[in-house]
């Protein structure tokens, strides 16, 4: 958001008297359900790969023998499907720096539309793979998805955002990481062997793709598109008003229109800041705090802790398949505990920047402890000690959904206005990909170098973070822009 001095001039009381007290009518609520499915994707193909690793590793060395009658050593075909996995992440990179250029262009809904191709794309390619026997369709199809999902984290919390009345935002935001969670779960459900996870299976875990792209498909032209976008991007006022009482479900958003007119009067006296704008002048702080957030989020060891999770589960002694359903389960306690988030994140008793803290301590102070017990586990110590471990992984997952899982995706969104919200989360989730990646690539090489001894790395990024957040990060919680661009202002 641009922090402009006439923005900052209105009076705090004027601003508060505008703030409309919002509720969940059914016109949003199923906005919210049909802008959300887009987040599926994301979640589900973070997850999806797992369980049939090794069936499509086999299936690879036999498809490379089909396509140039040359043999494929095991190595080589884990480096295969290591770049059909990490490929992702570089589509992400790709499809969230485009995400503001393209919401801008074709309005939000228009963006969830043109995406929804991506997806069919990439489920044909990785669907069909294994039938027409060529393995770099598999990974052509994850990248394509990628680009998909890089769109989807980037679109979806935006779109939430500028249909929520303030009251409403931090629930309503939420929905993106909840259903990334609960897309996570239902993909190492299906990975099970005897569900999809087997040789001839496969392929469908991959062909589910197209459900929610076909559903959302279906469903989207019955959602309004964005009134903030119309107001401030387009210029069309009558449009706006008509989709906002769609989602109020009432004739009197004089209120509200107006607190958007205002806004969209405020962001025409500049031009619109283009990508190198984003770090100059007033937008240089908001964009500085969008990036800590997102990097806050990766650089947790989220992703890693989720990783050495059986690792963990097998030195308790877990044997067979036991380990795997003692990952679901740890799913199922991510999905659990986003779901309280999601109440909480607009409880009177808590704020963003309170639970943002909150979550970070106990995801410092769980790598600190499950230091201590992987050591103790890795000396020959008694069972407390992995059993200790197992917890402390779930006080990690816990703390990660309690804020720093859900927040960055939609705080983004809270503190730009809509000439700025576009490009601003462009590189906010580009950088949150970028950093994704960068641990992916890196955790397994520090890793065999210093054993458990490797969360004390994020145990430093986290001790920062929860400096930064503590100092620089405002609250916004039911606070109109005018508000959180006098927060800036005072800050600086």
């Amino acid at each position: 958001m641009g922090v402009n001095d006439h923005d900052v001039s209105v009076p705090l009381q004027e601003v508060q008297s505008r703030t409309v007290e919002g509720k969940l009518t059914k016109c949003l609520a199923f906005s919210a359900f049909v802008i959300t499915l887009a987040s599926f994707q994301f979640g589900y193909h973070i997850g999806c790969v797992n369980a049939p690793g090794g069936l499509i590793t086999e299936w690879i060395i036999g498809s490379h023998k089909d396509l140039f009658d040359k043999e494929l050593s095991r190595e080589n075909a884990d480096l295969a499907w290591s770049v059909a996995v990490s490929v992702f992440a570089v589509g992400g990179m790709i499809g969230g720096l485009s995400s503001g250029w393209l919401a801008d262009k074709v309005g939000r809904r228009g963006a969830l539309f043109y995406n929804n191709l991506l997806a069919l794309a990439a489920a044909a390619l990785m669907g069909l793979a294994k039938s027409v026997g060529a393995y770099p369709m598999v990974i052509l199809g994850r990248l394509i998805i990628g680009l998909n999902c890089g769109f989807s984290s980037a679109l979806v919390p935006m779109f939430l955002t500028e249909i929520s009345p303030n009251n409403l935002r931090g629930m309503l935001g939420s929905l993106h990481q909840l259903l990334v969670t609960i897309a996570i779960l239902v993909s190492q459900i299906f990975g099970l062997p005897h569900l999809l996870g087997t040789g001839d299976r496969w392929p469908l875990i991959f062909a589910f793709t197209v459900v929610p792209a076909v559903l959302q498909l279906a469903l989207l032209m019955l959602c309004p598109e964005s009134p903030k976008y119309t107001m401030a991007v387009r210029g069309q006022r009558n449009e706006a008003e008509s989709a906002l009482k769609k989602l109020r479900d009432t004739e009197d958003v004089s209120t509200e229109i107006e607190a958007m007119q205002e806004e969209a009067t405020a962001a025409g006296v500049q031009e619109k800041p283009k990508m190198g704008d984003m770090f100059k002048g007033a937008l240089l702080w908001p964009m500085s705090i969008a990036i800590m957030m997102m990097l806050a989020q990766q650089l947790s060891g989220i992703n890693v802790a989720m990783f050495y999770s059986t690792v963990i589960f097998r030195g308790a002694g877990l044997t067979g398949n036991e380990p795997f359903y003692a990952t679901i389960g740890m799913g199922a306690v991510n999905v659990i505990m986003t779901l309280i988030s999601v109440w909480l994140v607009d409880h009177p008793k808590f704020g963003r920047r309170s639970l943002l803290l909150a979550g970070l301590t106990g995801m410092f102070v769980s790598t600190l402890l499950l230091v201590g017990a992987l050591t103790i586990q890795n000396s020959g110590g008694d069972k407390w000690a992995s059993y200790s471990a197992i917890g402390f992984v779930l006080l990690f997952v816990i703390s990660f959904a309690t804020g720093p899982g859900a927040i960055p995706w939609f705080f983004v969104s809270e503190i730009f206005d809509s000439s700025a919200r576009g490009n601003a989360n462009s590189i906010a989730v580009m950088v949150n990909w970028a950093a994704n990646l960068l641990v992916g690539l890196t955790f397994l090489p520090i890793n065999n170098l210093m054993q458990q001894y490797s969360f004390f790395i994020f145990s430093g990024f986290l001790a920062f973070f929860i400096f930064y957040t503590w100092k620089f990060v405002p609250e916004t919680k039911g606070k109109s822009i005018e508000q959180i661009q006098a927060e800036f202002e005072k800050r600086k």
